[in-house]
């Protein structure tokens, strides 16, 4: 490969290409998402990064977040949690465990 280029063939009509050299120059990860654009005079492709998930959610994909998220998994499977009757019964909760802090 020279100066990030990489020669690919066409493999049947859908385009199934290797892309895996210039892969490890873009950083990508198997699993990841590209696009491909196509110049506006239509003699060459872009392949770009992308994400999958909507940028309003990119909090729930940090690593601290799924952090917690395996944390409450663990504690789901290890059976450590409650079930309320109702809203008022877990306030009622919430606010004696509160008064119990001070």
């Amino acid at each position: 490969m020279e100066r990030g280029h990489a020669v690919i063939e066409q493999v049947q009509k859908r385009m199934l290409i290797s892309i895996g050299q210039l892969a490890k120059k873009l950083g990508l990860k198997e699993g990841d998402y590209v696009r491909l654009e196509l110049a506006e005079d239509g003699t060459s492709l872009r392949l770009v990064p992308v994400d999958w998930h909507p940028r309003q959610q990119e909090y729930f994909w940090s690593e601290e977040w799924q952090e917690r998220m395996q944390r409450s998994l663990q504690h789901l499977a290890e059976g450590r949690v409650k079930a309320y009757g109702s809203v008022e019964e877990l306030i009622g909760e919430l606010e004696n465990a509160s008064d119990n802090k001070d």
